[in-house]
């Protein structure tokens, strides 16, 4: 049955909602009882207390109609199926014999004549008894459940029919039941199969267990220490993927082998190093926390996996001494061009991301996304010594950790924090976009720059036109005997040992070693 349900401690529960029109009157959204653990106990009492809920309900519709909250024949009506009449007539009318015999004297008073009762019900559940023999042995059970559906007219000939052959077929499984109570036996069982639904072999379904809960509950402690939120915007995509393939929501129904067709599928759209990096780890991690929480009895994504060949280099991964120098070039001679319609012009924000991106990158082996969310204020001066505070105060560090980046004197003497101050303290490379939905805005400006890089044709393609200032920032700093401790701060890279982690590179140390690089000579 729809209503009973397991709950995820062991408890058994039976649960009716409320229709949201007779929330008010009513007084709950839903109406639940406990009923312990032992699944035959749980069954017992459940369907009694459907049925009172149901009347419940029942009288609220009644009570809306009278106050003129209700719209006709139109408005919609919890009918029930012959199972559920079915179980919760039997559960009653097991429920009232047993609050009988609780009353001294009182059974065996009782005006009824047992077998032919019986009689009767066996011709109404052949559908040879006449109407009136009908109505006299069920029709009250009929009434009893079309008054519950708050039916306005009355039962169709056929439809009224049916359901009283039903409710006689269980009305003679209750005269039995009754008979052995008489001789002290209370554990029978229906033969009906319309009854015969025992619990241990078909227990109700839980609440599904819904994907997009799984993965908010999995960002929820990192969001209240102020992180997570760009793993958050990639990874959405990932569980809308998912949802939309199962066709399903229920985290409780992912088998190992649902996830093998899931990848399947993926294989056929995506690379497999984004399958592997973005799609496969973040399910394993969000099934994983939802394990750890106990909300999941096992993870189905554990052993989810793929292969990804390892790339081949032809060449090396920055850029060379001719590709970073047309590049830097290319950057300080860009201007956007001129339009008539102002719709069509390059935002100015944007054309100083082209013009100012590379040479930040160049000279910090930053990653451009940390170079475009830059702001005003994230450019200042300690000790003399002018530097880049990268923060996720202004957006996204891989990290999550802020670094200091003191400025090549190159940069200072091409104008940079001119630049700056003209500026403000507003975003450098953006304009801010309130209530964001998408991707974030510097995002978006270094997809710019890493287009134009590639429009001008001036680098291999083989190298990435904005992560290949990050891989020559090493080749550079090797070159000019930069202490790796001292590179890995300045970069964002983790520490290689435990031992790394003692002490700290001080922003003059950072400072003596950007000092040392070579500047860039784009005028030979």
């Amino acid at each position: 049955m729809d209503y009973l349900r397991r709950k995820s401690d062991g408890r058994w529960v039976v649960r009716v909602v409320v229709p949201e029109r007779l929330r008010e009157i009513v007084g709950q959204k839903q109406l639940e009882r406990a009923l312990g653990r032992d699944p035959r106990t749980a069954q017992k009492r459940a369907y009694p207390l459907i049925a009172e809920f149901q009347a419940t309900i029942a009288r609220a519709e009644r009570q809306l109609e009278l106050q003129g909250g209700g719209n006709g024949s139109s408005r919609p009506r919890r009918t029930f199926s012959l199972s559920e009449i079915a179980h919760a007539h039997y559960g009653e009318e097991l429920a009232i014999d047993e609050s009988a015999r609780n009353i001294p004297g009182l059974y065996t008073s009782l005006p009824f004549s047992r077998p032919i009762r019986a009689d009767g019900l066996r011709r109404v559940a052949a559908g040879i008894a006449p109407a009136d023999e009908t109505e006299a042995l069920i029709g009250w059970a009929v009434n009893k459940f079309a008054e519950r559906e708050g039916r306005e007219s009355p039962l169709e000939p056929a439809e009224r029919q049916s359901l009283a052959r039903t409710l006689a077929l269980v009305q003679l499984e209750i005269v039995e039941r009754e008979a052995e109570r008489d001789r002290g036996h209370f554990t029978g069982t229906p033969a009906l199969p319309i009854l015969q639904r025992p619990m241990e072999a078909q227990e109700p379904e839980l609440e599904p267990l819904k994907l997009q809960d799984l993965f908010n509950a999995h960002f929820r402690e990192l969001e209240i220490q102020g992180a997570g939120a760009e793993a958050k915007r990639r990874w959405q995509p990932v569980f809308d993927d998912l949802k939309s393939f199962l066709k399903r929501d229920d985290a409780r129904k992912i088998t190992p082998e649902k996830l093998d067709e899931w990848k399947e599928n993926l294989m056929g759209r995506l690379k497999p190093k984004t399958i592997k990096d973005v799609y496969f780890a973040a399910v394993r991690a969000v099934f994983r926390t939802a394990l750890k929480a106990r909300k999941l009895p096992s993870n189905p994504a554990a052993d989810l996996t793929i292969k990804v060949a390892k790339p081949k280099l032809p060449r090396e991964k920055g850029f060379n001494d001719d590709e970073a120098l047309a590049v830097l070039k290319a950057a300080s001679a860009y201007r956007s061009k001129p339009s008539d319609n102002p719709s069509n012009q390059e935002h100015p924000k944007t054309e100083a991301a082209k013009r100012w991106a590379p040479w930040l990158c160049a000279y910090t082996g930053a990653r451009i996304a940390e170079m475009t969310q830059l702001r005003g204020e994230d450019v200042t001066t300690k000790d003399g010594i002018h530097y880049l505070r990268i923060t996720s105060d202004a957006g996204s560090v891989k990290s999550g950790q802020y670094r200091d980046v003191p400025l090549h004197p190159h940069l200072i003497e091409l104008g940079f924090l001119d630049f700056v101050k003209a500026s403000g303290s507003e975003p450098l490379f953006y304009k801010p976009i309130p209530d964001r939905t998408t991707e974030h805005p510097w995002h978006s400006v270094a997809r710019r720059v890493s287009d134009w890089i590639r429009d001008l044709k001036i680098v291999d393609p083989r190298v990435a036109p904005n992560h290949g200032w990050r891989h020559r920032f090493k080749t550079v700093a090797v070159e000019v005997g930069m202490n790796n401790r001292v590179m890995d701060a300045i970069q964002g890279h983790a520490s290689r040992t435990a031992g790394e982690n003692y002490g700290d590179v001080t922003l003059k140390a950072r400072k003596v070693a950007i000092d040392t690089l070579p500047p860039y000579n784009i005028k030979a």
